[in-house]
């Protein structure tokens, strides 16, 4: 068992990606297992590429207590598209046990109809004012919760966008320098209202990698990335979103996925069995 388990929890850290799409063929009681048993800077990668409606239903399978460890975890779009597929009563039970700035970003993304772009993006995007100094902005950025930043938003009166600033711009100016001398128009936006399937050919996504998103008052209410668009366009079509380089390499990679489906499925099936016996002891 150990041998199966140390090779398995190598191949799940490195790959997640691959992890998930065999996670999501097995049942949701032995994905929810596979999850508990490895540590958690192993189990939680997988549990966010995995499809909203299996990890959902792995989640389901935790406790309250273990599923707001994880909510707290992971970031608000994906833990919101896991939340729509939980039933209402359990839904609202664990939205009022996290924080009050998690109740309310989860609430803000499940106000959405999950095939728009509020229901996928980041409601607390890191934002800025015009007239903050580089180094009061790099000292906001260290305060910050986000994992990756690369787009600071710079909004002026009433929410409104005025622009970006790349934080590599930051990091290169004076720090007595006011980021109103670095930001950059924002030419283009997303609406929170508009549809997920005719935003991934937008003109934008040629200039950056994260889009803003203002509601139907032209206020910044969050920013989306390209790589979660994809996904969320992956959870409505079922179908992956591939770039035409990518799909040279599926062929090749059969006999790749069958290895890590075998390994993942026999890790999958020890489990339940070494935690028989240890109750058993």
């Amino acid at each position: 068992m150990s041998n199966t388990k140390n090779l398995t929890y190598s191949l799940i850290k490195n790959h997640p990606e691959d992890a998930a799409r065999v996670l999501e063929k097995v049942t949701p009681d032995s994905a929810a297992t596979l999850l508990q048993a490895a540590p958690q800077n192993i189990s939680l990668p997988v549990l966010c590429n995995m499809l909203p409606i299996t990890g959902a239903q792995c989640l389901e399978k935790l406790n309250d207590t273990e599923i707001i460890v994880l909510l707290r975890e992971i970031d608000t779009q994906t833990g919101a598209s896991f939340l729509r597929y939980f039933n209402s009563g359990r839904r609202e039970k664990l939205l009022t046990q996290l924080p009050p700035e998690l109740i309310k970003a989860y609430k803000q993304l499940l106000s959405y109809p999950k095939e728009t772009i509020g229901a996928w993006m980041n409601p607390c995007p890191l934002t800025l004012r015009a007239e903050m100094t580089c180094k009061d902005a790099l000292e906001q950025i260290r305060r910050s919760n986000e994992k990756s930043i690369t787009y600071i938003f710079i909004i002026g009166n009433n929410q409104r966008l005025v622009g970006y600033v790349e934080i590599v711009d930051i990091l290169r100016a004076d720090t007595a320098t006011p980021l109103s001398k670095l930001v950059r128009p924002a030419v283009h936006h997303l609406q929170a209202q508009a549809k997920l399937a005719i935003q991934q050919e937008h003109i934008g996504w040629q200039k950056v990698t994260v889009l803003p998103v203002l509601n139907h008052r032209d206020k910044l209410v969050g920013a989306i990335s390209y790589t979660v668009l994809q996904r969320a366009l992956l959870e409505e079509t079922g179908m992956p979103v591939l770039n035409p380089t990518e799909e040279i390499f599926v062929g090749a990679t059969s006999t790749y996925w069958l290895g890590v489906s075998t390994l993942i499925q026999s890790l999958v099936n020890l489990i339940p069995n070494e935690h028989k016996e240890k109750k058993e002891l």
